[in-house]
């Protein structure tokens, strides 16, 4: 008796995480803007493209961008990230974003050097326009 309720609380739990998830959670279609990231580590700035992979809440988005350093080393990188945008943040807050076609968001991404040696760097990123298709 006992582990029959078990069973159908989890099948209920089981079955009500993705209807859950749906409020939280989604994925975005194609979509593509240029990247300015600033690197920390060396105080270098780098530039790129970048994609809005998912987003949570409508406001956080999940980024992958690809870049390459504004260095005489020029070195290649790509990363993951999260980020705040800022024109549906300040819309959630009854404000009025007027830039309508600049699609402002910052984050902070995780990158990791692709022309050498394999180690994870941070980056604070800025991106202002988004290309959706």
């Amino acid at each position: 008796m006992f582990r029959n309720l078990i069973v159908a609380l989890f099948a209920v739990l089981v079955m009500s995480v993705p209807a859950m998830a749906a409020d939280l959670f989604t994925l975005n279609g194609l979509n593509v803007s240029g990247d300015t990231l600033y690197l920390p580590s060396s105080g270098s700035f780098a530039v790129g493209i970048g994609s809005d992979i998912a987003t949570i809440k409508e406001v956080l988005t999940v980024r992958g961008v690809l870049v390459s350093e504004v260095t005489k080393d020029q070195d290649n990188k790509a990363g993951l990230g999260i980020g705040l945008n800022l024109a549906k943040l300040i819309n959630m807050v009854g404000g009025s974003w007027l830039a309508g076609n600049l699609n402002a968001s910052i984050g902070a991404t995780a990158l990791i050097n692709l022309d050498g040696d394999a180690h994870v760097e941070p980056a604070l990123y800025v991106s202002l326009i988004n290309w959706r298709y």
